[in-house]
Parts: structure tokens; C-alpha cells; sequence
């Protein structure tokens, strides 16, 4: 086996917390390191990847050398791809979806003895957003996990709360986790995080787990890549109570319509909606808009313009509990122009 290992961070946090943005942040901070990205998203369309990388296929060199993969069934698979172009790439960065279990998704780094040595897991950054981690928390048992099973804590949007709030979540999360460094930034201000390898309680996590003796020896035969998916278990990443209803609109959007629906909506109507994402098509604007909710707050962003032969389109995915599909395409249709 290879000497020339390449290390994971997984990054986590529930939806809206800012993974994405964190991201951008790591691959321009660290423009000599060449990433390879994996996305795992949760819904039929996905959003974040977009934000990233136009995909192709399912490995794509993004433009600054970085390659990304969208993360479907089999992590084994992509890491199977990865280890066989293993030259293009420095170092691995899994971000996981806002609804995900990370042990599920950090087992095979901790537990295939192939992966542990050739992928090295540095650790798990989890993005907490400091405005609605309290009922977040309060509310899903999948924030509650992604807390309990980092090592880091980034309390994001810090800047949108006071500091007897930030102290008294950094005390929360003390509490929910020990273990964890926890640090404060916001997307203007992201700290710098030295991620040393201390994925020691996700180690006893595995090493406990009732795992069958016929699925350990098979793991320890192999001695080279590709490895196989192993048939023991599966490891569900959310709830089945989340779900997710995605839609591709062909007609264009009235700014103010859309503000003023989608105000009301979730002002007084999503209480279980976790979270709305959208790349939207505006009429009387060049520029395709970036529209995302996070609690009852809603953000416009411009995000690039059209291209003269790109097809003008939207996309929005809502992910929640109880969502009624007939009730989101009425509100997307009294918001078109």
C-alpha cells in the first residue's frame, strides 16, 4: 500500500448552517491544495453541488483543479474511483447532507483497515447555526447527533446574535459534546481551524457496535483496492419522517411576488420546513438569483448571469416533515410572473 495517504474532513451541521459557504471558504483559502469534494445531498435535485461545480459526470474537475463527485448509494464506490485517480488529489472533503448521521457516513474511515490507512479521517467539522441550533435541537434528533459526533463546532452567523447568546450556546454545546473544540465565525470572518486526527470516540463508536464476525474477517482479507460494500448492515442517513419535494419551473418568477409569498409562508405557515433552496429565474433580470430560508428568514442573492445559449430555468427543493406537495405548487405558481 501506497505511503502517500490522503486525508478526510467531513463536514456536517444541519440545514442552512452554512456548509457550503464553509466550503468555498476552505477551497479558496487553500488554493495550493487540490480537494476532492463529495457531495451528499438529500433530495431529487440537487442544490449544493450546484453552487460548487456544474456536474457532468460523476466525477468532474471543478475549475480550480478540485475534483467532485455527488455521493448517491455507495460511498465505497467513489472511494473505490478516488483511490484509482488518487494523483489528482490532495486531501478529501465529504460534506455530508443537513439531515445526515455523520457515523454512517465517517464509518468506512474508521473502521475498513484499507481506508482507515489510505483515506485518513482528520476529523468532523460541524457546522452549528447559532441563530437556530436551540430548536433545532429541541425539534431533530439528527442535529442532536451531528453535535454529539464532531470534533469541531463552528458556531456560524455569530454575528447575528449577541454575545450573552453566543455564551450561553457555547455552554450548551460544551455540554452536548466535551470533547469538541468549539469556535465562533461568521461568512465574512470563518476562523482557521487546524484539524489534527482525533476521531477517537467515533473508534470506540464502531469498535462497540454488534457487528457480525463473518463481515469483520471479510474486511480484514482484503489488501488492495477496490474494496467491497460491505452486506452486514445499512446505516440510514435521516429520519423517514424527512422528506424532500423538489420542482423545475420553466416560467420566470416576479421578484416581488416571490418576497411577499414566500414571507407569509414562512412567517406563519412553515413550522415544519427545514429548509427552502433555490436557483431561480427572475423575470427582467439577467442574473440567475439564489433564494434559501433558514427558520423564517429568507435571503436573495444574485449569483451569476445567464449565458446566451443556457436555458432559463428554476429549480427549488424544500426539505421538512408533513410537507404537502399541492400546497408548495400552489405557492410557487402565485409567485410566477
Amino acid at each position: 500500500m501506497s505511503t502517500t495517504s490522503k486525508p478526510v474532513t467531513i463536514l456536517t451541521g444541519f440545514l442552512g448552517a452554512g456548509k457550503t459557504t464553509f466550503l468555498n471558504h476552505l477551497i479558496e483559502k487553500n488554493a495550493t491544495t487540490r480537494y476532492a469534494i463529495i457531495e451528499n445531498e438529500f433530495g431529487e435535485q440537487g442544490i449544493d453541488s450546484e453552487l460548487i461545480m456544474r456536474p457532468d459526470d460523476t466525477i468532474v474537475e471543478l475549475n480550480n483543479g478540485c475534483l467532485c463527485c455527488t455521493l448517491n448509494d455507495n460511498l465505497y464506490d467513489i472511494l473505490n474511483e478516488l483511490f484509482e485517480r488518487k494523483d489528482e488529489f490532495d486531501e478529501i472533503i465529504l460534506e455530508a447532507t443537513g439531515v445526515a448521521d455523520p457515523t454512517g457516513l465517517a464509518e468506512p474511515f474508521v473502521s475498513h483497515p484499507l481506508i482507515k490507512e489510505f483515506f485518513p479521517l482528520k476529523g468532523i467539522i460541524c457546522l452549528v447555526d447559532a441563530e437556530q441550533v436551540e430548536q433545532q435541537i429541541q425539534n431533530t434528533e439528527e442535529a442532536i447527533k451531528q453535535i454529539t459526533f464532531s470534533d469541531v463546532l463552528l458556531l456560524n452567523k455569530s454575528d447575528l446574535v449577541g454575545e450573552e447568546h453566543l455564551e450561553f450556546l457555547r455552554k450548551k454545546m460544551q455540554k452536548l459534546n466535551p470533547l469538541a473544540q468549539i469556535v465562533l465565525g461568521n461568512k465574512n470572518d470563518f476562523p482557521n481551524i487546524d484539524l489534527v486526527k482525533q476521531n477517537t470516540q467515533l473508534e470506540e463508536l464502531f469498535t462497540k457496535k454488534d457487528t457480525p464476525h463473518q463481515h469483520k474477517k471479510e474486511e480484514n482479507k482484503e489488501t488492495s483496492f477496490p474494496v467491497k460494500k460491505p452486506h452486514a448492515h445499512h446505516h440510514h442517513e435521516h429520519t423517514e419522517e424527512v422528506d424532500s419535494q423538489s420542482f423545475i419551473l420553466d416560467q420566470p418568477f416576479d421578484y416581488t411576488a416571490l418576497d411577499r409569498h414566500f414571507f407569509a409562508y414562512l412567517t406563519l405557515q412553515a413550522r415544519d420546513l427545514y429548509r427552502m433552496k433555490g436557483l431561480v429565474w427572475v423575470e427582467g433580470s439577467d442574473e440567475q438569483y439564489l433564494i434559501q430560508s433558514v427558520g423564517n428568514r429568507l435571503d436573495f442573492e444574485k449569483r451569476k448571469a445567464w449565458e446566451t445559449t443556457e436555458k432559463k430555468q428554476s429549480v427549488v427543493v424544500f426539505i421538512g416533515k408533513n410537507l404537502q406537495r399541492k400546497n408548495l405548487e400552489e405557492l410557487l405558481d402565485r409567485c410566477l410572473a
